[in-house]
């Protein structure tokens, strides 16, 4: 049996959700909902849509993500732990997936399902690239170097596309805290689930690096699938700066790589993006024409990195590509990238946009 645990903050019917799809999957299973609102609404309202079963723990003050998953550590029964985020749910047969994984592979500390962006099953979330002062100087390079980074660009995509679609379990050095299945005693020999000066945002990246080196392996199982129905937001950029430097600061001291990389933002050394088709400000989802070379079978990516590192993922074929409506809504304020290109490399496109506060949301 597993111990299921997840963070409400305002969203009770989208974490009655995951609670059902965990209690779907695994009826048996232990389910503590941490509520991070403040406010006696939002817990009155959760409480009414919550099954009788389920544990729902109630901060008096918002404590931040990585300290309510311990504080739902702490009432863990069982020994495999589920981190599951209120806007993702599992599919079926996807928790007994992971935990047959894990029970198989004793030396693996955590397991990820393949994550999908929607509910009709088409857009693939992307496998997680760990922060280090390395990848951090080199998205900086990159961004200087347009000639390199098409190569670095394409490179990356081919390995995501190669982890998300494979048959078997694929080893990585990173995955989400959003949608976990951890063995109890990887996280003990890693010193705890998260470090409780993350507020928000690299806990599960220092977790990852806690359990790699307590010699733990980290895999993505696609024979296990959830959803995440993952979206951007802009309130929050103050939080991740801070976690993003407690985390290097935490991990890499005295980095000569984060120096580098400093100096050459702060140089007048000009950005040079890869060329792209400039839609500039759009309202609605555009259409992309998809060239007659491609139409039999291509891959679409959007991403707000203008290097497509990371991005989410669509096959298709026929003349027309886009992004549903539904998902159109989730991309919140700022710049993003659209390509489009043959499966196995090849020839392909690329279109960039803006949208704007309240437009395209």
């Amino acid at each position: 049996m597993i111990t299921a645990i997840i963070v409400n903050y305002h969203s009770h019917l989208l974490t009655a959700r995951a609670v059902a799809s965990v209690l779907a999957d695994q009826a048996d299973a232990q389910v503590v909902v941490v509520d991070n609102s403040e406010s006696a609404t939002e817990v009155q309202a959760l409480r009414s849509v919550l099954p009788a079963q389920v544990e729902c723990i109630v901060t008096p003050e918002n404590i931040g993500f990585g300290q309510a998953c311990n504080l739902g550590y702490s009432k863990a029964r069982y020994d495999w732990i589920l981190l599951l985020n209120p806007d993702a749910f599992v599919l079926d047969g996807c928790i007994a997936a992971l935990v047959d994984f894990l029970k198989k592979n004793p030396r693996a500390g955590a397991v990820s399902p393949r994550i999908y962006w929607d509910g009709e099953l088409s857009w693939l979330a992307p496998p997680l690239l760990m922060h280090t002062p390395f990848t951090e100087l080199g998205l900086a390079v990159l961004l200087r170097l347009p000639w390199l980074a098409n190569m670095v660009s394409r490179r990356f995509c081919r390995w995501a596309v190669q982890c998300i679609t494979s048959k078997q379990a694929v080893e990585q050095r990173m995955l989400s805290g959003g949608h976990m299945l951890l063995r109890r005693s990887a996280i003990t020999a890693a010193g705890g689930l998260f470090d409780p000066n993350f507020f928000m945002y690299f806990e599960d990246t220092d977790l990852c690096r806690r359990l790699r080196q307590s010699s733990y392996r980290l895999f993505l199982l696609p024979a296990a699938r959830a959803v995440h129905e993952w979206a951007t937001t802009q309130d929050k950029a103050d939080i991740s700066v801070a976690s993003h430097r407690y985390y290097f600061n935490k991990h890499f001291p005295r980095s000569r790589f984060l120096g580098w990389r400093t100096r050459l933002e702060q140089s007048r050394t000009p950005v040079r993006l890869p060329e792209s088709h400039d839609l500039g400000l759009c309202q609605s989802p555009p259409v992309f024409s998809v060239p007659a070379g491609l139409q039999s079978g291509w891959l679409m990516e959007v991403s707000p990195h203008p290097l497509f590192i990371p991005a989410l993922y669509c096959f298709g074929q026929g003349c027309e590509a886009r992004i549903p409506e539904t998902l159109w809504q989730r991309l919140g304020p700022g710049r993003y990238g659209a390509r489009i290109g043959a499966c196995r490399g090849g020839e392909y496109h690329c279109f960039s946009w803006e949208i704007r506060q309240n437009e395209g949301s």
